[in-house]
């Protein structure tokens, strides 16, 4: 099996030494690592870097699924088998792609050819919270809760990072959305997936530290008289994308919606929104940007692009001396 890693990062100085290294350290090797980094301005690529390693930077911030969309590109086109996607701030313990790789050998040929995603467990390395994957289902999205035995079960899909996917099975698929860009990009392409046919695992011994520079999710606790709450922090892009995504996947790309899907769909954004609308003031640009994701979320407005944050500290830099910029444009943007 030839194998591609793949790591995207935007600003991950701190924690890409070691993402890196637990991803080239792996008792099961990758062929090649290929870092795709969209526009860093920090030092993230002012290092040397392993001749196993390739890097190629975006010109502008494309965040994630635009990342993953290039490397699976540049993996087809040179041939590789599989791509093991890892976010810049996920470090893979030293098993965890042989176990991968050795649970798929001991699959019988007819589920070797379904098989199209196995995947890590992720674990917080904050909270020590397990993402064990979901199931897509006519009542909207279900976290599975499996038991810690068998240590393999199946799901619908995963977070990108730890996911380990057949190339084969992706070039029948077709690349994921480049238009769902950051959020519940992965949950459409293991749904899309699924309708094709395929079949995705979780092996719980295969592990990945994830979230190693800190905490994804920010939550802030407030007091509104004797109730004790905790309250969500998102900057307003990721409002935008979050709410946008999640309405246009129930409303448009999910084919057995109903009441009940609609309903899930309602609660999860009025969940959302409520952290904002008890603080109008103060958060009033992350309220009005869930208000736009929805309206245009609702009208299939998916081209649509929210305006990043300008980039703090220095100018965008170039990679260091022992890395190779085989691209400077993104490359397969495009189903």
């Amino acid at each position: 099996m030839k194998i591609l890693g793949h790591v995207h990062t935007f600003n991950e100085e701190r924690v890409i030494d070691r993402s890196l290294g637990a991803l080239l350290d792996q008792t099961y090797p990758v062929d090649e690592v290929l870092l795709v980094d969209n526009t860093s301005t920090d030092g993230t690529l002012r290092r040397p870097f392993s001749d196993k390693v390739t890097v190629i930077r975006h010109p502008e911030n494309l965040l994630g699924s635009a990342a993953i969309i290039t490397a699976m590109r540049y993996a087809i086109e040179r041939r590789y088998d599989w791509i093991w996607i890892l976010n810049g701030d996920s470090a893979p313990r030293k098993d965890a792609l042989e176990l991968l790789v050795n649970l798929y050998r001991r699959f019988e040929p007819e589920l070797q050819e379904t098989a199209w995603l196995l995947a890590s467990l992720p674990v917080d390395a904050v909270t020590q919270r397990r993402n064990h994957g979901f199931m897509i289902t006519a009542g909207g999205l279900r976290e599975v809760r499996p038991p810690s035995t068998p240590l393999v079960y199946e799901c619908d899909a995963s977070i990108w990072s730890g996911s380990l996917y057949k190339l084969a099975a992706v070039q029948k698929t077709g690349l994921p959305p480049a238009d769902y860009v950051m959020d519940i990009g992965e949950l459409e392409y293991g749904y899309r997936g699924k309708r094709r046919g395929y079949r995705a695992f979780v092996h719980q011994g295969s592990l990945i530290d994830h979230n190693i520079g800190g905490p994804s999710l920010q939550l802030a606790p407030r007091r509104l008289g004797p109730i004790s709450l905790k309250l969500v922090e998102l900057q307003p892009f990721r409002c935008y994308y979050v709410v946008r995504n999640l309405v246009y996947f129930w409303f448009y790309d999910y084919h057995a919606r109903n009441v009940f899907t609609y309903l899930y769909c309602v609660l999860k954004i009025g969940k959302l929104t409520s952290s904002f609308l008890v603080r109008p003031i103060s958060h009033r640009r992350e309220l009005v940007a869930c208000l736009r994701g929805l309206w245009d979320g609702l009208r299939g407005k998916m081209h649509k692009r929210y305006a990043l944050p300008p980039p703090s500290g220095p100018s965008p830099q170039k990679p260091g001396p022992e890395a190779e910029t085989v691209h400077d444009t993104p490359v397969g943007l495009r189903k």
